[in-house]
C-alpha cells in the first residue's frame, strides 16, 4: 500500500513539474491531458499544490475532467509557496492558457498574481481557497469546499463532545494562509456564539507534520496542571487530528474528545474505532472537476455565478459507514 502511494505521488509531481516548463504531455497519467489525442478545445491552467494526498485527489479529478471534456489542462505545484506560485501562473499564461484556476497560496500575496491574469484578459476562478477582500483585481467565481462552515461543523462537533465547557487546544496551520484564518475564525465563532464556557488552552501550530503534534500533545499532557484541564483537541485536518489522538491514546487519555477536518479514509476508520469524535467530510475530487468545468463553460459563453460552495457535511460514529474517504 505505502509504494503505491509512493509511486503515485511520484507521478504526480513529474506530471506537475512538465505542467510547470509549459509541456504538454498526453496520455492517461499527463500533468495536461486532452479526450483521445484529439485537439483540445482549450487549455486551463491550473495553479495549486501537491504537498498532501488531499491535492493528489484533487489533481485526479482535475485531469480527468479534462479529458472528458476534450481540454488540456496544465497543473503546477507551488508547495505552499506564494512567490513560486506567482511565476508559475507567468508561465502558465506564457504557454497560451486561455483561462487560469487558481488555489492562491496566501490570500494578499496571489493579488500580484491574479493582476497579471487581468491584465492578460484571462479569467481567473479561485478553487479551494480565496484571495484577500477587496483586492484591486478581478475573478470570476469561487468554487470550492465551504471551509468556513466545514470548520464551523467540526467546532461545533467538538464542543458538543465536552459538554459545551473545558479546556480545548488548537493545532493550525501555518498562519496567514487561507484555511487557518477561517478554520480558526470558525471555532472562535462557535465559542463566542453559542459555547462560552469553552476556553482555547492552547493555539499550536502543526507546521504540516504529525510528529509534531504528537511531541507537542505529549508535552501538553506532560504538564499536570494543564493536562487535568485538557477535555478537547481541535486539529487542522484529519491527520493532525489523529496523530493528536495516537498521543492521547499513549498516555491513557481516552477522555478528551478529538475532531479533525477533511474526511479522510484513515480519519473514518479512526472515528468508527473511537480514537477521533468526528470530522467534517471535503470533497477534493469534486472540486479540481468544477474547477475544470466551470471554466469550459465560462470560455463556451455561459455565465457563472459569483460562488459554487461543496458543502462539509459532519461525520461521527453513528454516520461513519456512510462516507468513503477520497484520499
Amino acid at each position: 500500500m505505502a509504494s503505491g502511494r509512493m509511486a503515485a505521488t511520484a507521478r504526480v509531481v513529474l506530471a506537475a513539474a512538465a505542467a510547470c516548463a509549459g509541456l504538454a504531455c498526453d496520455g492517461e497519467k499527463g500533468g495536461a491531458g486532452s479526450a483521445g489525442g484529439r485537439k483540445p478545445k482549450y487549455k486551463i491552467g491550473f495553479a495549486m499544490t501537491l504537498n498532501h494526498p488531499y491535492w493528489n485527489n484533487f489533481y485526479s479529478g482535475a485531469l480527468d475532467e479534462g479529458k472528458r471534456l476534450g481540454v488540456e489542462v496544465m497543473i503546477t505545484d507551488a508547495q505552499e509557496d506564494a512567490g513560486k506560485q506567482i511565476v508559475q501562473i507567468k508561465q502558465l499564461i506564457a504557454s497560451g492558457i486561455d483561462a487560469l484556476c487558481l488555489v492562491p497560496m496566501k490570500p494578499d500575496e496571489l493579488v500580484g498574481g491574479v493582476q497579471e491574469a487581468n491584465r492578460r484578459k484571462i479569467p481567473v476562478i479561485l478553487v479551494n481557497r480565496h484571495i484577500a477582500a477587496g483586492a484591486d483585481c478581478r475573478t470570476v467565481c469561487y468554487i470550492g469546499t465551504d471551509t468556513y462552515e466545514g470548520a464551523v461543523t467540526s467546532a461545533k462537533l467538538l464542543c458538543e463532545a465536552i459538554g459545551g465547557k473545558g479546556g480545548i487546544v488548537e493545532f493550525h496551520q501555518e498562519l496567514g494562509s487561507g484555511p487557518e484564518r477561517l478554520r480558526s475564525k470558525a471555532l472562535r465563532d462557535v465559542i463566542t456564539g453559542s459555547y462560552p464556557e469553552v476556553k482555547i488552552l492552547r493555539r499550536i501550530a502543526h507546521q504540516g507534520k504529525r510528529p509534531v503534534v504528537v511531541e507537542e500533545m505529549k508535552a501538553l499532557l506532560g504538564d499536570p496542571a494543564l493536562s487535568a484541564q485538557i477535555r478537547g483537541v481541535y486539529a487542522h485536518g484529519d491527520e493532525f487530528a489523529l496523530a493528536a489522538g495516537q498521543a492521547c491514546r499513549s498516555r491513557q487519555r481516552k477522555d478528551i474528545a478529538i475532531v479533525g477536518m477533511g474526511g479522510s479514509k484513515e480519519a473514518i476508520a479512526a472515528i468508527k474505532a473511537g480514537l477521533l469524535t468526528g470530522t467534517s467530510y471535503q470533497q477534493p475530487e469534486q472540486e479540481g472537476r468544477r474547477g475544470v468545468r466551470r471554466a469550459v463553460e465560462l470560455l463556451e459563453g455561459k455565465t457563472l455565478e459569483s460562488v459554487y460552495l461543496i458543502k462539509c457535511p459532519p461525520i461521527t460514529k453513528d454516520n461513519a459507514d456512510q462516507y468513503v474517504g477520497q484520499f
